[in-house]
């Protein structure tokens, strides 16, 4: 693979949005080096050959490893983290390591090495439990382990702009949809799975609000803001989800209903997730002209017709599973 300005190290970049954001920027024309431990294995990056993609194993807790990544880079995407919103199911001294202090060693790196652009994809539950039209001037107020590193580690990327150096984070609302590296523990993508696995659907909350993106659109926002010139998004913040698909949990039965009308829908014993906002996405349609253009609807199409087809014969299996 020959390097060029269009060189992008996707930290990550065998995951669920990387996978699909690898295609789109080769695609695109740009070279990709991706850097993934392929914790759940590389069903991201199956049948993917190019001759401007590099495929590197390793962690992100290697410092050397990450280092030679990242060399010769002109942009780098830091995708890679323990996921999770409800801490008790996750350790805890690992995911301080991975999401701040391995995140800080790869934000170092790229500034040593002389990388222009970073990105980092953080995540809109930094708002935690506030209600109403969350704007990027809101002030955070992350409740989980999880949450909370993400703004830390936002913080940081922010402060580190420089003259030569350019980070922007992306708050990215609940992803859906299908993708190479598929996760069936994402809200719409579970409730499907279950509605055609099971005939049945059990949900808390149902009145509580939820902004989403599509997959494809959430790689789709990553890819501009690499494209963009850099004084539009250097040291920027952006809120990313498609702004007509903030839902109630009771809407997206009820569209499931209507495309698989035979379900069931019963009141679940879980403990309720009470995010409750809205995502206002604004800025990053006037600053990049960046407008979503895929839909709930046509998701659960695909999601019912894959699981139908026998793609995923075993959904419910843990490498389909981030937390």
């Amino acid at each position: 693979m020959s390097l060029s300005e269009n060189f992008v190290t996707l930290i990550g970049g065998g995951g669920y949005i990387g996978s699909v954001l690898t295609r789109q920027l080769l695609a695109a024309g740009y070279s990709v080096r991706i850097f993934d431990n392929f914790l759940y294995g590389r069903s991201g990056i199956e049948g993917l050959t190019h001759d401007n993609l590099e495929v590197v194993e390793g962690d992100i807790c290697d410092i050397r490893a990450v280092s030679d990544a990242i060399a010769g880079s002109e942009s780098v995407v830091l995708l890679a983290a323990i996921v999770g919103r409800r801490v008790e199911n996750i350790q805890k001294p690992y995911m301080r390591e991975v999401n701040f202090f391995a995140s800080s060693v790869i934000l170092d790196a790229a500034i040593e090495h002389g990388v222009s652009r970073f990105l980092f994809c953080s995540t809109d539950s930094v708002y935690g439990v506030q209600g109403g039209v969350m704007y990027e001037t809101a002030t955070p107020d992350p409740v989980s382990l999880y949450s909370r590193l993400k703004l830390r580690f936002e913080e940081q990327v922010i402060r580190s702009k420089r003259r030569t150096f350019h980070p922007a984070a992306l708050r990215i609302a609940t992803c859906y949809g299908l993708s190479p590296r598929m996760r069936f523990d994402l809200l719409l993508n579970s409730l499907v799975r279950d509605a055609v696995t099971k005939g049945q659907l059990s949900v808390v909350s149902r009145d509580q609000v939820r902004a989403l993106i599509h997959v494809d659109d959430a790689a789709r926002a990553i890819a501009t803001c690499l494209k963009a010139h850099v004084s539009l998004i250097s040291g920027q913040v952006f809120n990313v989800a498609a702004p007509k698909q903030s839902y109630q949990l009771n809407q997206l039965v009820n569209l499931i209903c209507a495309v698989i009308p035979e379900v069931r829908v019963s009141a679940g014993d879980e403990t309720p997730d009470l995010v409750d906002y809205t995502l206002s996405c604004s800025k990053i349609q006037k600053l990049l002209d960046f407008t979503p253009q895929r839909t709930v609807e046509e998701a659960i199409l695909e999601l019912r017709d894959a699981l139908v087809s026998g793609r995923f014969p075993d959904p419910y299996a843990a490498n389909l599973h981030n937390t």
